[in-house]
């Protein structure tokens, strides 16, 4: 069973439009390097929503980040 995490909403925000991104832009950039994100995964993750591992392995691919980077700590 994989794990849901929830990601760190206003990073994920801050990194996609420090590139000038809608998230629109974002899926669309994501499809063209084989990334497996969905537009919606992507509005799921930007509001605070689990998401899979694979997702922050693909968006930490895309922004070229560690995944790590990406999730919020465990309370």
């Amino acid at each position: 069973m994989q794990e849901a995490l929830v990601l760190k909403v206003e990073l994920l925000k801050s990194l996609r439009q420090q590139r000038f991104l809608s998230q629109e832009d974002l899926f669309n950039a994501c499809q063209q390097r084989s990334l497996r994100v969905s537009l919606a995964t992507i509005k799921r993750a930007e509001t605070g929503k689990k998401v899979s591992y694979r997702t922050v392995r693909e968006l930490s691919a895309f922004y070229a980040v560690p995944a790590a980077s990406l999730v919020m700590p465990e309370s």
